[in-house]
Order: structure tokens, then sequence, then C-alpha cells
């Protein structure tokens, strides 16, 4: 049976255990994220057996005008359901179903099963968005061999200089490189945003999951990274590199240190996708492949007041 629990009515231990159970669930999904980036202001769907957790949806609620809406956080690309070996209840449209009689509005970003076909009634609309992961089940030469003749000519070019990758506990030279460089085309990003990234680094160094890398030259900081490291993944979350380090393609250098690293472990690089032509490629550049998800919208209630959160959508592709 599903059930709809508010915040206060989710016991986050069994959340843990239920998610420590499912196959390989995106971290964005664990309850501590979810405190962070909507701010403790989240529900979910859940299957529940006995006093365990074995199916979730978590779903990000903000209120409008007394109206509850879902939305997709920033810093979130996608939610969904996540599932168990116990679970019984499977099937997303069953959990999209019981979402138009409690939302006056829904925008969400999930993974979809791409052998199933996406049959949503009206007043669901949808489309496909291209994520790009790469494997890293093989060992670092087979994957380098998959690189595109040019990043392996830039590599090449930057191994012959003196940069150097290092693992540094804060993320403000980050956020402080971001703002100076393509923050400045974002007006849409506050000091609430950047604050919620702190707040998010720190909440995934104490999980014990969150790194951020520093390429520089000498003292120049060129490029940086917040990565998040889980069981099945590797996420690179948040990134910025400067003029000159686009000259000396510093992220693309970090990136592949990275990879170098975590090659053989079986993990999935998850560069987080992007719609930008020019982003797109340089991820493919890698040998990532396009992973497709659902973005989906409902408004089953007329308002007069734009939908706000469409501002996610644009931004997100922007960040990129």
């Amino acid at each position: 049976m599903i059930q709809l629990l508010r915040h206060h009515e989710i016991d986050q231990t069994r959340w843990a255990n239920c998610l420590a159970r499912a196959y390989q669930p995106l971290v964005y999904a664990q309850a501590w994220y979810l405190d962070v980036v909507c701010g403790n202001n989240w529900e979910a769907l859940v299957e529940i057996q006995g006093e365990a957790y074995v199916s979730v949806f978590p779903l990000p609620v903000k209120t409008l005008l007394v109206q509850k809406r879902v939305y997709q956080p920033l810093f979130t690309q996608q939610l969904g359901l996540i599932t168990t070996p116990a679970s019984q209840e499977t099937t997303i449209e069953d959990y999209l179903a019981l979402l138009p009689s409690s939302y006056a509005a829904v925008q969400y970003q999930l993974p979809w099963p791409t052998a199933l076909p996406v049959t949503l009634p009206e007043p669901w609309h949808w489309r496909f968005r291209p994520n790009y992961e790469l494997s890293l089940a093989p060992a670092y030469p087979d994957i380098q061999q998959q690189y595109s003749i040019n990043l392996r000519r830039n590599l090449q070019k930057t191994a012959a200089t003196s940069l150097k990758v290092g693992k540094i506990d804060s993320i403000d030279a980050l956020l402080s490189l971001f703002q100076r460089t393509k923050g400045r085309e974002l007006p849409e990003l506050r000091p609430r945003h950047y604050q919620k990234l702190e707040q998010l680094h720190q909440a995934a160094q104490r999980q014990g999951v969150g790194q951020v890398y520093e390429v520089r030259q000498e003292e120049e900081l060129l490029a940086a990274a917040f990565v998040l490291h889980t069981p099945h993944r590797v996420t690179f979350l948040f990134g910025a590199s400067s003029l000159e380090g686009r000259r000396r393609n510093a992220i693309a250098f970090l990136l592949d240190q990275i990879i170098r690293q975590e090659a053989g472990s079986g993990k999935t690089f998850d560069f987080e996708g992007s719609e930008v032509p020019g982003v797109a490629k340089f991820y493919s550049g890698f040998g990532a492949q396009p992973v497709p998800y659902l973005s989906l919208s409902l408004q089953s209630k007329r308002t007069t007041v734009q939908w706000t959160l469409n501002v996610f959508t644009s931004l997100a592709k922007r960040l990129r």
C-alpha cells in the first residue's frame, strides 16, 4: 500500500535502510540531501510493509497561494521511484496518478525505463532530456581509448605543464571562482543559492561522500569541482574554470584525473548531462553516453500566478 507521508512523518532511519537495499539509488534521494536542497520541505509516497519502507518516491514541495506544488530543486537532477527486492508497488504511473489530487502543479524529473513507453494521461506533459554517463568498469587505458582525438591531444598538452590537482576541505574558493566567471551570466543565482551549495558540501562531507578538487598552477586557481563519491556513482555536481583555466583545459585535466583514480571500480561517472551542444560535446569527448531521463510537468489547477519554478529548468541548462 502506498502512503503519502509529510516530512515530520518520515522515519529517516527507515528511509536510509530502504535506499541501502535499493538498486544503485541516486544520491539526490538521500534524506540528508533532500533536507538541504529542500530546506526540510519535502514529502514522499512510501510503500510500507510491516515497519519497513520498501519503496519511496520523494516529493519536494513549496506552497504558493495556499496551494502545494511539487518542484525539482536546484542541484537535484533527478528523483523518482526507488524500489527494493521486497517492493510490490513498482509501477511509476501508479505513483504519479496520486499526485494531481494532492498538488496544484508538478514539475519533476526522474529516470524512466527506456524499454517502457510513456503513457501518461492529460494533463501530464513530458519530454526526455539527456544525462551523460561513463562506465568506470574498464581499466583506465581502455577508458582513455574512448576519448576523442581532440581531448587526448589537449590532455597531452596539459600534461606537459605544471598543473597540479589537489583535494581541499572548503568549497569557498570554488564558489568565488564561479561567481567571478560563469556566475556573472546567471543573475538568477542569488546568495541563498550559493549558501545552499555550501550547506550541501558540509552535509556531504559529514556523510563522507563530498570532495572538492582544485587545479592550480603554482598559486593560481584555474579550475575547481565539487564531486560526490557514492558506492555506485561519481557525480560531477558543480564546477568552475577561469579564463586561463579554459585556455589550459584545466577542467578536462581535473576530470581525467578523477576518472583515472576511479577506473576499474565498476562505478558510473555521472557528468549530469547538458542540452547545451558545446557542453554535451565536451562530455561525450570522454566517451560518455547519453542516458535519457524524463522531465514531467502538470498543472492540475489553473492559477493566475506563473509557476516560477520553471526557472529551475532554464537555470540548470545554463549552469554547465
